[in-house]
């Protein structure tokens, strides 16, 4: 980590320095710019890493980061992506309260046990949100966060142009077009409430905030 917890490159890329700070326990930079974001096991031991440099993103596979969780927090934010995240907080800074704000950043494998461990740490009274791609995986990521909270079961199948999803404890099963997935049509399809409220670029064909960034920086460069 550098001794101001903030970093060339989120500085070069129009991040303000009080956002970097916020994600700076578990980074550091290294002397060719990058950033590495560190992942943790159940055991506290690092077992994976995001990079990030200018012109690339690198996400972890394995672990998770647990940043800000405290009995103070009332908004909770997941991602799988440290960059993404970082992005999405600066450029919705004016309505975070980031002193009641907890970050979970998860691997890409998705590691049910050790998700639901991290998740004992978040309070119950606070709000979660998900800050993950427009992709499928991404909105399954969104669902299977869903899940969690509400200690659901259930299988996400691809099939063609089709999701189908079958709930293990309720038997239920319900099929939507990967183009319409999303939280709130497998909320509907499933008879649930939607607690969980996602986060996604709004600009057509954008994919993640990382995305987002990359393409706004690029124009001004």
């Amino acid at each position: 980590m550098t001794s101001t917890g903030t970093f060339d490159i989120l500085t070069y890329k129009g991040v303000e320095k009080d956002i970097q700070r916020l994600f700076a326990k578990f980074a550091s930079q290294d002397r060719y710019g990058r950033i590495t974001f560190d992942f943790f096991d159940l055991n506290g031991k690092q077992v994976d890493c995001e990079i990030l440099s200018l012109h690339r993103l690198k996400q972890a596979a394995f672990g998770v980061s647990v940043l800000n969780m405290s009995g103070n927090v009332r908004s909770v934010f997941v991602s799988d992506s440290y960059a993404s995240l970082i992005y999405f907080a600066n450029q919705f800074k004016s309505r975070i309260s980031f002193d009641e704000t907890g970050f979970l950043v998860v691997g890409a494998k998705f590691e049910q046990g050790l998700l639901g461990q991290a998740f004992l740490e978040i309070p119950k009274k606070a709000k979660v949100n998900t800050v993950f791609s427009n992709s499928i995986l991404g909105r399954i990521m969104d669902c299977k966060i869903q899940d969690l909270i509400h200690d659901r079961a259930c299988r996400y199948r691809l099939a063609k142009d089709l999701v189908k999803v079958k709930c293990q404890k309720t038997n239920r099963e319900s099929t939507e077009s990967l183009f319409n997935f999303s939280l709130r049509t497998y909320c509907i399809s499933q008879g649930i409430v939607q607690t969980v409220r996602t986060f996604k670029p709004k600009q057509k064909g954008v994919e993640s905030f990382y995305h987002l960034n990359q393409l706004n920086w690029n124009e001004l460069n």
